[in-house]
């Protein structure tokens, strides 16, 4: 999860600027305007979901909707200061919250954008099976992102995070991916997926876009860094990309590690680490 957050923060300078880079070695990280953003915010709902609801109503699929909505309403406009992180969630998000916090209705619409994929990472570290982490990662999407794509993308993420963790190879991951979701980018190159592709925000180009960003890397920087270099989503793909890298490499660098943690404020940092102490893992410290 901590991978996830670090890969929003380090690609959150280069979003929008759709910049192609043709050797990613060449990018720089850790720059002064970088920044949390509603990438962070969300994968951080997850995880509350995860640790502070989902135990009391595991077999209650509607129950646990309706609270992941509750947490991802709080994250999104009661949580952070003004002057905290960059949130520019996407327009039908935004109606989505306007409507939930003047109704109290928690109505999904139909989306297939990479909401689903960038905030799905903590249930692939939380689930002990791969069958329960498929089951939780598609309820975490159908809160909003309930159309088949939008799913589709949060199961290929949190599916690929979990073989990771699990140790499986870069070919068993690639392998099962391709077999169960069929995404047949999978099978080309960054540097192949960057020469065609464009700016693009939907479950369909960025989440294997972000599977090869991190099949074709040598450690966590690298993966970040061929995730920025496509010129697209920067910090989305950044946070799925390092979502897997993280899982598979053991953990963020600790230069990383230690420049992303003063972007996040104390609250959220003790969250991240009451989560990574519930799964056991000596992943993230503050203290």
């Amino acid at each position: 999860m901590f991978g996830a957050i670090c890969g929003d923060i380090l690609s959150s300078t280069y979003e929008f600027q759709g910049i192609k880079y043709d050797e990613p070695d060449k990018i720089k990280l850790c720059l002064d305007t970088d920044t949390f953003t509603d990438d962070t915010a969300l994968t951080l709902a997850v995880a509350d979901w995860l640790l502070n609801d989902v135990k009391d109503i595991y077999y209650d699929d509607e129950a646990l909707t309706n609270a992941l909505a509750k947490q991802l309403l709080k994250y999104s406009v009661h949580t952070f200061k003004e002057n905290e992180g960059i949130l520019s969630f996407g327009g039908n998000y935004l109606k989505w919250c306007m409507n939930a916090e003047a109704t109290g209705q928690f109505k999904p619409y139909n989306s297939f954008g990479n909401g689903s994929g960038m905030r799905v990472s903590p249930v692939g570290w939380y689930f002990d099976t791969l069958e329960e982490t498929l089951r939780f990662a598609k309820l975490s999407s159908d809160v909003t992102h309930n159309h088949p794509d939008g799913e589709k993308g949060a199961l290929c993420i949190a599916a690929a995070v979990f073989l990771a963790r699990k140790g499986k190879t870069k070919n068993d991951i690639k392998d099962f991916l391709l077999r169960a979701f069929g995404y047949t980018l999978l099978n080309k190159t960054v540097k192949e997926l960057r020469d065609s592709c464009k700016w693009s925000e939907i479950c369909q180009d960025t989440v294997p876009m972000s599977v090869v960003a991190f099949l074709e890397s040598n450690d966590y920087e690298s993966a970040i860094k061929n995730a920025i270099s496509y010129g697209s989503d920067a910090d989305t793909i950044g946070a799925m990309t390092g979502a897997i890298a993280e899982a598979y490499y053991g953990k963020v660098p600790q230069q990383l590690a230690e420049f992303c943690i003063t972007k996040i404020p104390e609250k959220q940092q003790k969250l991240i680490n009451e989560f990574y102490k519930k799964i056991r893992i000596d992943q993230f410290r503050t203290d």
